[in-house]
């Protein structure tokens, strides 16, 4: 299946690219590490997903000409009732948290894909430099995907169904993908692993993040770009989870963080607070 590109018409080899456009080579290097690590990328300006823009600048004197922004741009569900939030309405403050919880994970995981990331001078664009780009981003080579039988589902593994329910609503407002099985790309959904404490109850769900497969596959091949996916799927799975911690929670999942076995538990909740 072939992806809308972001190339834009080249511009002289010596002239840069021009001011308000996105150097295209970065462009397809970001939309392939975005995909790659399991994300959405969103085209134009509705979500969910990345999207990828020009970086604005902030005064004369900031050139960044052909630098990358990226924004995280929730479902069009939270988006629009954000807009038309009233004081005190959970939609609107969501919505930021939401947005904030992704960009950071970007900031997080982008430089273990060869792709460095800055913040503009007031902190608040998240920016990639084509010029910074280190190693030409992780390139995954043809052939490298391995047949795989389909994970367990969370009917297969017996789970809440008001647990997954919740999860559900509460991705989908954020503009998560929620992974099918264990072995498919998203939010992955496991049966609570015991740690002889007072969270393990029953009703609980341990939270998991995929990559995509290709990420995978490579990170367990023999191949010479192996290690690199591996650290790359490190960095990806470690920001995911703390993003996913704070956008889910965000989007009304109760859900908790155990930091001593590295682990998102999430129980089972009515529906979440900010629904239209």
């Amino acid at each position: 299946m072939s992806l809308p590109s972001h190339r834009q018409p080249p511009a002289p080899a010596d002239a840069g690219p021009p001011v308000g456009r996105v150097d295209p080579a970065l462009a397809d290097l970001l939309t392939d590490a975005v995909l790659l690590a399991g994300l959405p990328v969103a085209f134009g300006d509705h979500g969910p997903g990345v999207r990828i823009r020009p970086a604005r600048p902030v005064g004369d004197r900031d050139q960044c000409a052909g630098m990358a922004a990226l924004d995280w741009l929730p479902s069009p569900r939270l988006t629009g009732a954000a807009a038309v939030a009233e004081p005190g309405d959970a939609a609107g403050p969501a919505r930021e948290v939401v947005e904030m919880a992704m960009t950071n994970a970007l900031a997080e995981f982008l430089p273990a894909l060869g792709l460095e990331t800055t913040r503009d001078w007031t902190g608040r664009e998240l920016r990639v430099d084509g010029r910074a780009v280190t190693g030409g981003g992780l390139t995954v080579p043809p052939g490298v995907l391995v047949a795989r039988p389909a994970g367990l589902t969370p009917v297969d593994l017996g789970l809440p169904a008001d647990a997954a329910n919740t999860v559900r609503r509460s991705a989908a407002l954020a503009g998560l993908p929620v992974a099918a099985h264990l072995g498919a790309t998203g939010i992955t959904l496991a049966a609570c692993t015991r740690t002889g404490g007072t969270d393990d109850r029953d009703g609980a769900t341990d939270l998991g993040w995929n990559p995509a497969r290709r990420l995978v596959d490579l990170a367990d091949s023999t191949l010479p770009e192996a290690a690199r996916a591996a650290a790359a799927r490190a960095a990806v799975d470690g920001a995911m989870r703390h993003a996913l911690g704070t956008a889910l929670r965000a989007c009304g999942t109760r859900l908790r963080w155990l930091h001593a076995h590295q682990r998102l538990r999430v129980y089972a909740e009515p529906a979440p607070t900010t629904r239209r």
